[in-house]
């Protein structure tokens, strides 16, 4: 599987890009600037992790924050 991420700035040009994307029988999804980040943020999670920079705990503590 490979994805891409095109941004737009308008809602007309994102609709297109949607029905083209169905029309050729792939999968595709609108998700906001946020969900970019949060996606961004639990991938540095995991990597600190899985690196030994941090640990479990700390990370839930400082979210708890």
């Amino acid at each position: 599987m490979e994805a891409i991420v095109v941004e737009t700035k308008s809602k007309k040009k994102t609709a297109l890009l949607l029905k083209l994307s169905e029309e050729m029988g792939l999968r595709s999804k609108r998700i906001s600037a946020a969900d970019i980040e949060d996606l961004f943020l639990a991938q540095s999670i995991k990597g600190g992790l899985k690196s030994g920079y941090t640990s479990k705990e700390k990370v839930l503590k400082a979210l708890k924050k």
